[in-house]
């Protein structure tokens, strides 16, 4: 079974899902210059155009372990480009604790994306050995906010500014799998079921 999966967004729009790998460091690096700067600032708490070297090759520094993160690519334009990704990064392969971010487009929001990169990630994670994760947001995010809500993320407390969240992957997946929510989401479902799903090549 190929570890990518096929899917139309709620708008019909077609898009691959497929773990990252180091080679895609070119392809986000471009995918983070088209978010808008209030994209940027939501996403990174800097919404600078461009972000350094060390940022963005750390994003794109995945192992399947330590680091594991999926990306969304939009199958209709000819250079395939990243228009989404997901992060789960930890310190060492001991550590149940990782750290959790997603990134979007905003041309690709509000089209059940999230959910997807999500469901995927914390599958692959889970399996991994992590137990959850932890993701910082933004008070004034409201969009990130009600997705940590609409997964099962519990607040965790807030500094003034940001508001951390808890994830427990057992329950974010449990949360994710309890209704049919979209098409695309049944087919990602689906897909985890299978017992090489993650053993597969990328």
């Amino acid at each position: 079974m190929a570890r990518d999966i096929l899917i139309e967004t709620l708008d019909g729009n077609r898009v691959r899902l497929r773990p990252m790998v180091p080679g895609d460091e070119g392809a986000l690096r471009h995918a983070i210059s088209q978010l808008s700067s209030h994209s940027r600032y939501l996403r990174f708490f800097n919404g600078a155009a461009t972000l350094p070297d060390h940022v963005v090759r750390r994003l794109s520094d995945v192992d399947g372990n330590k680091h594991i993160a999926w990306a969304a690519i939009d199958e209709s334009k000819d250079d395939k480009p990243i228009i989404g990704a997901v992060h789960a990064q930890r310190s060492s392969e001991e550590d149940k604790r990782g750290d959790f971010s997603i990134g979007l487009l905003d041309a690709w929001h509000s089209k059940g994306l999230a959910r997807l990169l999500i469901a995927l990630l914390a599958a692959e994670s889970s399996k991994a050995g992590f137990e959850e994760l932890i993701a910082d947001v933004l008070w004034e995010n409201k969009k990130g906010r009600a997705l940590m809500g609409a997964i099962g993320a519990k607040s965790m407390g807030s500094d003034g500014s940001t508001i951390q969240f808890r994830m427990v992957l057992e329950e974010v997946l449990s949360k994710l799998s309890e209704k049919h929510i979209s098409p695309a989401m049944d087919a990602v479902l689906i897909a985890l079921e299978g017992d090489d799903f993650f053993e597969s090549a990328a």
